[in-house]
């Protein structure tokens, strides 16, 4: 069987998911006894931007890049103009001539997105075509934003009940949303976390290594804050280069691959909160400390934080302030338990539905592949 997972690169997020998904379907850590499609899968992840505008995807992330540093006030009114749009918008032509082209090259069995644009592709694509192929839209934030929502979607994996409950309110059949978690590698699931003599928190500002750049801001944090602490600024290099070596309790790293060690080696993240990091925190058992959620959907992932209780929203204020703040917390053992005993219960939670198990459902149900010629297309997108 060929699934293709489709991703994009704005920030690390989808493609941290994307990969996330390979690994779980390529272990497919499902009972022997149990049908396990993904063991004899070919399985391919694709940029879909990358894909769709081979010239013009370096300069289309640039811009990406580029509008969340410098105008996070454009970017959310346009997310939040468009959050309950109906579902009926469309990709352009040229889209799906690309996607046709994607399908007739990789002939997949199955298809699955954690990018919304590349759902409304395929669901565009199916539309037009007839075809039976079955798509999986994995949601990578706590949102129910309407642009995840499309007529030719078979299941939808979401991040928490809350975002269950609002797709159905939108007119997602109950039967076809799936409440999964946000997908993260295995090692965030399979490592036990360290107990330190010494507190460690680690401080990221996700892959675009968006943290504070005030030198005053972590010379109070150095000072103030009784713990080790390491700072990873991503693929911010300007300010790995403004910050290396400059404080006596803070390491500090660019862009990691393994991750995961820090946070299984940390008592508190200090971080911007994407879709992605939150999972990865939960799954760790590190508390989070929300870094001043701006866009949209950060908003949401942080209120998901607070109401589930395994972390906090912070603001920044006062540097002299926010020090003390961080030490106040990191200092108070019975409210950082706290936070890890709410995440060991979400973690629990998560592990009665598995994208695997999703997996092996639909493919079970449905025919793979393929084009039904002689079906009258509907053109609902």
């Amino acid at each position: 069987m060929k699934i293709l997972i489709l991703t994009g690169k704005f920030g690390m997020g989808h493609m941290k998911a994307a990969e996330a998904i390979k690994e779980e379907l390529t272990l497919c850590r499902e009972h022997p006894e149990q049908r396990c499609t993904s063991r004899e899968s070919d399985i391919e992840i694709i940029d879909w931007i990358e894909y769709m505008a081979p010239f013009c995807a370096k300069y289309i992330y640039g811009s990406y890049s580029a509008l969340i540093r410098r105008s996070t006030v454009f970017y959310n009114l346009h997310y939040k103009s468009s959050e309950n749009r109906p579902i009926s918008q469309k990709p352009d032509l040229a889209c799906y001539i690309r996607m046709n082209q994607l399908i007739h090259d990789k002939k997949p069995d199955l298809i699955i997105s954690v990018l919304a644009y590349a759902s409304k592709a395929v669901s565009y694509y199916k539309a037009l075509s007839g075809s039976s192929i079955p798509l999986i839209t994995c949601v990578t934030d706590i949102t129910a934003h309407s642009e995840w929502i499309n007529n030719h979607t078979n299941v939808y994996a979401v991040g928490s009940e809350e975002v269950r409950q609002l797709f159905a309110r939108k007119g997602i059949p109950e039967g076809q949303i799936y409440v999964t978690g946000i997908p993260v590698r295995q090692r965030f699931k399979n490592q036990e976390a360290e107990r330190n003599s010494r507190p460690k928190i680690l401080l990221m500002g996700g892959g675009l290594g968006l943290l504070p750049k005030r030198l005053d801001f972590y010379q109070h944090l150095s000072e103030k804050v009784p713990a080790d602490m390491t700072l990873i600024t991503g693929k911010n290099e300007k300010l790995y280069r403004k910050l290396h070596g400059r404080f006596k309790n803070i390491h500090v790293l660019g862009y990691v691959k393994d991750i995961d060690a820090y946070f299984l080696c940390s008592d508190l993240v200090i971080t911007k909160p994407g879709g992605i990091t939150t999972f990865e925190a939960i799954y760790s058992e590190t508390p989070i400390l929300a870094l001043n959620p701006t866009m949209r959907q950060e908003k949401y992932n942080a209120a998901f934080i607070s109401k589930h209780e395994i972390g906090r929203t912070f603001f920044l204020e006062n540097d002299a302030k926010d020090a003390e703040r961080i030490a106040a917390l990191i200092c108070n053992s019975t409210q950082i338990e706290h936070y890890k005993q709410r995440m060991r219960q979400l973690k629990k939670a998560y592990t009665a539905c598995t994208l695997t198990e999703i997996v092996n459902e639909l493919t079970a149900a449905l025919p793979l592949g393929g084009t039904f010629h002689d079906e009258i297309f509907s053109f609902n997108f």
